[in-house]
C-alpha cells in the first residue's frame, strides 16, 4: 500500500509516473521548515536538484514560501489525521522557476524508527487550476435562496485550505525575479552548510582547547596548537559571514583597532612557511569604525597576495599609523584623519601595464584566480569611507596602503581578535560544580562538551534527543542528584524540537536553568537569553572560557 492514500477528487494532471515523493521530519528544525530525509528520482527531476542535495535541505527549498508558515502551523493537525490532506501550490525549482503542482501530505512512521515523519507527493498540474488560499472564505450566496452554494462532495475535513481559491498567480519571471529566487536558493543551502560547519568547528575547538590545557605552556606542541587556534578563528569568521549572507544582515558597525587584526594576520600567514612578517604598530594608533571581520578579510587577502608574490620566501612589512591629510596630499585622498595599514612585500612586483586594472572585477593574472579578491577588498574599504592605494615596481616589490577614517572613540570590548597566544591559557576559566544535562544529537559535539565540563569541575549527562532529555530531567528532579543546568541544542532533528523540550522541562520545573545553544545563533543573540525564557544564549562554536562564564551565571540565575 502506498504511504499516501489517493482519495482526492480527480484532476487534470500528467501521468502518475511523474509523481515525486518526499519524506520530511515531523518538526521544523530550520528557519525554512523541516528537513528532507528522503527524496526520490522523480522529485529530483521535477525540481532540477540532485537527490543528494535535496536530502538534508529544508522543505522551503521546494515548497511555496508564501504559504510555508501556514503549512508548518498545520503539521500537528495533519499528524492527527488518519488520511492525507492535499493542496495546490507551486514547486520552487532550481534556477528560480516555479511550477504549479498538486501536493499531498500525510503523517507516516518509518519501520524501526520511533520518530514521526510526513510523506509528501508532488504532481505537476497541466490544466489551469486555482490555488487555494491559506484562510477559509465563505462561499458565494445562491441566486435562488440566498444560501451558500453547495461545496464539493469531498468532505471539508480532508482539505487543508478553502474551496474557493483565487486565480493562479502568473508564473512569468523577470530577470530580477530569477536573480532573487536564485539568491534565496543559495541562501538556503548556505544556512544549512553554515550550521553544520559550526557544529564541526565546535568539536574541533573544544578538543583543541582540551589539548592546550593538557600541554605544558611554552613547549613546541603548544606552538602548533596556537597556530591551529588561529586557523580555527578564521573558519569561525567564514561561518559568521555565511550566516550573515543568508539572513541579509546589514554590516555590523563597531569601533575597533587595527593592531589586533594585523597581529593576527601576521601570525597566520607566516605559520609554516618561508615568509617572515615584521609588524610595526604604534601604541597611540587611533581606532576605526565598521565591521572588523570584513576589514580583517581585506588585510588577510593583501598579506596572502604578498606571500604569493614571493614563492621562495621573503619578508612582509606590516605597518600601521595615523595620518592627518590635507587636500593636496600625495595619495589623492580627501582631506581628513585616517588610520593607515601598509602591506609591503619584496616580491616580483606588478608590471605598469597591469597595475591600473588590478581592482577591476574578473581581472586576474593567476591561472586559477577569480579576479574578485582585490575588487572585493576595494569595495569593502570604500563602504567604510576609505580607499586602497598601491605602488609597485617590477623586481623590487609592492606596497598596498589601506586608508580608513579614524575615530577618537575607544575600541568596543567585544571586537578584540585573539592572536593565538592565549590558546592554552586557563586564566579566564571559572571552575564550578554541579550537574549539567547536555541535550545534543551530534555525538562528537556532546563528547567534546563533556570533556570541557569535566575540566571545569562539572558532572554531565548526555541525551541525544528531546524525549531522552525530558526523561532524564524527570528522573533526576526529585532525586538527591538533580540537574543544575540544561545545555540544550535548539535544532534537534526529528521528534521534539529544542523549544518543545524547553517547554516540557519548564512544566516539570518552572525554575529550571536552561542554556540554549545552536549553530544558527550568532554573537548578537547572547544578550537575548537573560531577558527571555533562557538563562543564557550560547552560540556555537563556544570556547571553554565562555562556557564556564555562562554556567556560573546560569547557576546564580
Amino acid at each position: 500500500m502506498s504511504l499516501v492514500e489517493q482519495t482526492e477528487p480527480p484532476l487534470s494532471v500528467v501521468p502518475d509516473t511523474s509523481i515525486g515523493v518526499l519524506v520530511i521530519e515531523s518538526r521544523s528544525t530550520t528557519p525554512l521548515g523541516p528537513k528532507i530525509v528522503f527524496a526520490d528520482e522523480r522529485i529530483a527531476k521535477l525540481s532540477g536538484y540532485e537527490m543528494e542535495s535535496l536530502i538534508g535541505s529544508p522543505l522551503g527549498l521546494l515548497y511555496d514560501r508564501t504559504d510555508l508558515s501556514a503549512l508548518i502551523e498545520k503539521l500537528p493537525a495533519i499528524a492527527a489525521r488518519p488520511t492525507h490532506c492535499y493542496m495546490d501550490r507551486v514547486l520552487m525549482r532550481n534556477g528560480g522557476t516555479r511550477r504549479p503542482c498538486h501536493w499531498t501530505i500525510r503523517s507516516t512512521t518509518r519501520e524501526g524508527d520511533s520518530r514521526g515523519f510526513f510523506t509528501l507527493t508532488v504532481k505537476p498540474i497541466v490544466a489551469p487550476v486555482r490555488i487555494t488560499t491559506p484562510a477559509a472564505s465563505p462561499a458565494p450566496p445562491s441566486p435562488k435562496d440566498g444560501k451558500p452554494a453547495p461545496t464539493s462532495s469531498t468532505p471539508k475535513s480532508s482539505h487543508m485550505m478553502a474551496a474557493t481559491p483565487p486565480p493562479l498567480p502568473p508564473l512569468d519571471l523577470t530577470a530580477s525575479d530569477y536573480a532573487v529566487s536564485r539568491t534565496e536558493s543559495i541562501s538556503l543551502a548556505a544556512a544549512g552548510v553554515a550550521h553544520d560547519f559550526k557544529n564541526a568547528l565546535q568539536t574541533i575547538k573544544s578538543n583543541l582547547e582540551l589539548a592546550a590545557v593538557s600541554t605544558p605552556v611554552g613547549g613546541k606542541v603548544q606552538g602548533f596548537l596556537n597556530e591551529a587556534q588561529l586557523a580555527l578563528g578564521d573558519a569561525e569568521i567564514l561561518a559568521h559571514q555565511m550566516l550573515a549572507f543568508t539572513r541579509g544582515d546589514a554590516e555590523t558597525k563597531r569601533v575597533f583597532g587595527l593592531g589586533n587584526l594585523l597581529t593576527r594576520v601576521s601570525r597566520l600567514c607566516s605559520a609554516g612557511s618561508g615568509i617572515r612578517c615584521n609588524l610595526f604598530v604604534p601604541p597611540a594608533l587611533l581606532c576605526v569604525e565598521g565591521d572588523p571581520t570584513q576589514i580583517y578579510q581585506v588585510l588577510h587577502n593583501l598579506v596572502i597576495n604578498a606571500s604569493q608574490s614571493m614563492p621562495k620566501g621573503g619578508t612582509i612589512n606590516l605597518t600601521a599609523g595615523n595620518a592627518d591629510l590635507r587636500a593636496d596630499n600625495p595619495y589623492s585622498m580627501p582631506a581628513g584623519r585616517y588610520t593607515v595599514a601598509s602591506v609591503k612585500d619584496r616580491g616580483c612586483g606588478i608590471p605598469p601595464a597591469i597595475l591600473p586594472r588590478i581592482f577591476d572585477p574578473n581581472f586576474t593574472t593567476k591561472p586559477d584566480g577569480s579576479g574578485f579578491g582585490l575588487a572585493s577588498c576595494q569595495a569593502i574599504v570604500s563602504r567604510h569611507g576609505g580607499a586602497i592605494r598601491v605602488a609597485s615596481k617590477v623586481g623590487v616589490g609592492t606596497e598596498f596602503l589601506v586608508f580608513l577614517p579614524s575615530t577618537d572613540a575607544e575600541a568596543d570590548p567585544d571586537t578584540v581578535f585573539t592572536t593565538g597566544e592565549d590558546a592554552g591559557s586557563t586564566a579566564s576559566l571559572v571552575s564550578g560544580s554541579g550537574r549539567v544535562l547536555i541535550v545534543e544529537d551530534q555525538i562528537d559535539v556532546a563528547r567534546a562538551t563533556r570533556g570541557l565540563l569535566k575540566h571545569l569541575g562539572y558532572e554531565s549527562i548526555h541525551s541525544a534527543n528531546g524525549e531522552q532529555a525530558i526523561s532524564a530531567f524527570r528522573e533526576h528532579l526529585d532525586s538527591s542528584e538533580p540537574i543544575d543546568v540544561v545545555l540544550l541544542d535548539m535544532t534537534l532533528p526529528g521528534g521534539l524540537t529544542g523549544m518543545d523540550v524547553a517547554k516540557e522541562i519548564r512544566r516539570l520545573d518552572p525554575l529550571a536553568r536552561i542554556v540554549a545553544t545552536s549553530g544558527y545563533f550568532e554573537e548578537s543573540n547572547r544578550s537575548k537569553g537573560k531577558s527571555g525564557e533562557f538563562a543564557a544564549i550560547l552560540p556555537k562554536p563556544y570556547s571553554m572560557a565562555y562556557l564556564s562564564e555562562v554556567l556560573e551565571a546560569a547557576i546564580a540565575h
